[in-house]
């Protein structure tokens, strides 16, 4: 029994040793595969790769030194000491372990946010700023993995009684690199917190500009719409529409001012570029000057309005425009052509709108024919009876006719004459039809003027028919118009001879 129970204590120890080295077998291969693991990740690892060229850098800055002198003694050298060169300039941005590895993205200064087209800068700058950020921390983060890889490789190879001082050496490096990224980082991250702070604070003082711009605006705006409705109610319907025009011009001026106080900060510098700038622009743009400069006269001088017929001449006089003012803006007028004497006789066209740039005011002249309410012209008819007729006859049936139908025009024209008086010298002359008698070469011309509302075609188409009538039913009064006379002799040629007209 004792030998048994010797046999099984022996037993039972030499079982516990195998036991326990098959453990210790086990373990070092665990060891030995997280050692090769981690030196796998560490091969791929960024920071460490840049750790290693730092360090075969300085390699090759000593082997340099040493090949440069040997070269010096022996040719043979020379060929390692040019390759040891190539190969250092190809490693010198790895020179400075710190600028290598400690690679933060810089933060790029912040925009001045001096109007409100600027806050959508000043928001995306914003968005810019926190994803450096973000990527800076990612990449310290990234950094302190790959020096705790480095910690627990040197753990790992302690246990396994493996001594590299290599990886001893770039725990230490890392370590002193660490705290100066750190210490980069959080500069960084201040300075990104002063530059935020920084533009919320121009954000705020622009909003609460436009928020005042704003007001101002819409009170500048207010003010004159009041204008207006005052103006509509107490002033004529013919001058509403000028003054209203004139209003929106001093409101958008008004306004324009006003902007101008809030974003130009230095006046003087923008009137000096301004007054340099503006002899270029005047010559360049001299005709859109005068069209503005025109429109001014325009509105400031009462010549004529919207609503008022005119008549003007352009193009050196060529062209003839007759028509209504239907709208008078900072570079032209528009007229709308009626049927009028003058398209009859040279236009043959009607029913346009013609656009006139308002520097014609100052080149031709222009003819209003419903100035200051003054709605009736001069018109004339001339015609020629034959020097037989009774042309006294003729003249008192012509008078009678044009008085019948141009009283009512006779007696508006004196009322408006007398208002005429208060703003220009004005005599007032006969205003009572005139009928005159000419002699020509072809017959006794007889010339009617009366007083005719500015669309004359009307009235001198009917006034004409009647005196045609009137006429024809005179046997002593005898219209004279071309005639031919053909003379016929014997063995002679027709003569034939023409009584002008």
């Amino acid at each position: 029994m004792r030998l048994v129970f010797i046999f099984l204590i022996v037993f039972s120890f030499i079982f516990a040793d195998n036991k326990k080295d098959i453990n210790q077998t086990k373990d070092i291969n665990e060891t030995v595969t997280k050692i090769f693991a981690i030196k796998n990740d560490l091969s791929k690892n960024e920071f460490y790769i840049k750790y290693l060229s730092y360090l075969r850098y300085q390699e090759l800055q000593k082997e340099l030194e040493k090949y440069k002198y040997l070269s010096r003694r022996n040719p043979k050298y020379k060929e390692k000491y040019q390759s040891i060169k190539t190969e250092i300039e190809l490693l010198k941005p790895n020179s400075d372990i710190f600028k290598t590895i400690v690679n933060l993205k810089e933060l790029p200064p912040p925009p001045n946010v001096t109007n409100p087209f600027e806050i959508f800068s000043a928001i995306s700058y914003e968005k810019k700023l926190k994803n450096i950020i973000e990527s800076d921390k990612t990449a310290y983060q990234n950094f302190i993995q790959t020096f705790q890889k480095l910690k627990e490789l040197y753990k790992l190879e302690k246990k396994a009684n493996i001594k590299d001082n290599n990886i001893l050496k770039a725990i230490n490096d890392f370590n002193v690199i660490k705290n100066v990224y750190k210490t980069k980082l959080d500069s960084i991250i201040s300075q990104a917190k002063i530059y935020k702070s920084k533009l919320q604070e121009e954000i705020k003082k622009e909003i609460n500009k436009l928020i005042t711009l704003a007001i101002l605006i819409v009170i500048s705006i207010l003010f004159f719409t009041f204008l207006k409705i005052v103006i509509k109610k107490y002033v004529k319907d013919e001058s509403v529409y000028i003054a209203n025009k004139i209003i929106n011009f001093i409101n958008l001026t008004v306004i324009l001012i006003i902007i101008s106080f809030f974003y130009i900060n230095n006046a003087t510098y923008i009137i000096t570029i301004l007054g340099f700038a503006s002899a270029g622009i005047a010559i360049a743009m001299k005709d859109w000057f005068m069209n503005i400069f025109g429109w001014v006269v325009i509105m400031t001088s009462g010549s004529f309005k919207v609503g008022d017929r005119i008549k003007i001449y352009t193009q050196n006089g060529n062209v003839k425009i007759v028509g209504d003012v239907i709208d008078i803006t900072l570079t032209k007028i528009v007229i709308y052509e009626d049927v009028t004497l003058t398209t009859y006789l040279y236009n043959r066209r009607a029913g346009r709108v013609v656009f006139v740039p308002n520097n014609v005011i100052f080149t031709h002249p222009i003819f209003n024919y419903t100035h200051h309410g003054l709605t009736t012209v001069w018109d004339g008819i001339d015609i020629t009876i034959t020097f037989d007729s009774n042309y006294k006859k003729a003249v008192y049936l012509a008078k009678e006719i044009v008085s019948k139908y141009s009283k009512g025009y006779t007696e508006i024209t004196k009322r408006r004459l007398k208002k005429l008086k208060s703003i220009y010298h004005i005599k007032i002359a006969n205003v009572e039809p005139r009928v005159y008698t000419f002699i020509e070469e072809n017959g006794i011309k007889i010339s009617c003027w009366y007083l005719n509302n500015y669309a004359t075609l009307n009235l001198r188409s009917t006034i004409s028919a009647e005196i045609l009538e009137a006429f024809k039913k005179e046997d002593d009064i005898k219209i004279a118009y071309p005639t031919y006379t053909i003379i016929k002799k014997e063995n002679e040629e027709l003569i034939k001879t023409q009584t002008p007209i």
